[in-house]
């Protein structure tokens, strides 16, 4: 019995060192749908403030704002800019218009403007698509887009004192 246990104990190592006789596989797949998308980016954009400016100035007032964009790789986008809350006609973006935030103005009460899409203020950025709005192709990386504005003549705007504003939204569609 003492020369069969050196022998038997020889036999199970060896069972335990060849390989397995047999083996299965399988495949799976890994899979993600990526969908576009744009936004706007509301924390980055900056106001388009003309800052204080005198009710007898005759030469242009100047001021520029930024809108940010963010859109996935390869989509292509436009962003357009409505007339502003205080238009003197509806969705006409050649009548923008600021008013006195003062509600007990209710005569001279509006300074026109307009928001441009170049610094040369050469093109009026707007929501007709195809027209004048701003295009571009999503990166996947933020990109602000620079707004620019004027007031062509203060002056002729005959505009009593005060604080004025008006709200314009933007949108961009993908």
């Amino acid at each position: 019995m003492r020369s069969l246990r050196p022998l038997l104990l020889g036999v199970g190592l060896a069972a335990l060192s060849t390989p397995a006789l047999a083996a299965d596989t399988t495949t799976f797949n890994v899979k993600i749908i990526i969908t576009k998308a744009c936004t706007i980016t509301a924390a980055a954009a900056t106001d388009v403030d003309f800052g204080s400016a005198l009710s007898t100035a005759t030469s242009p007032s100047n001021a520029q704002g930024t809108i940010t964009a963010q859109c996935s790789a390869l989509t292509p986008y436009t962003i357009a800019l409505n007339a502003g809350s205080n238009a003197g006609t509806a969705n006409d973006v050649t009548t923008r218009r600021m008013k006195n935030t003062n509600a007990a103005v209710t005569t001279n009460n509006f300074v026109g403007y307009q928001l441009y899409q170049d610094a040369g203020h050469n093109t009026v950025w707007g929501a007709t698509a195809g027209t004048n709005t701003v295009a571009g192709i999503g990166t996947g990386l933020p990109l602000a887009y620079n707004v620019y504005g004027q007031i062509a003549n203060p002056s002729v705007n005959n505009a009593a004192t005060g604080s004025y504003q008006d709200t314009v939204t933007a949108t961009i569609s993908y």
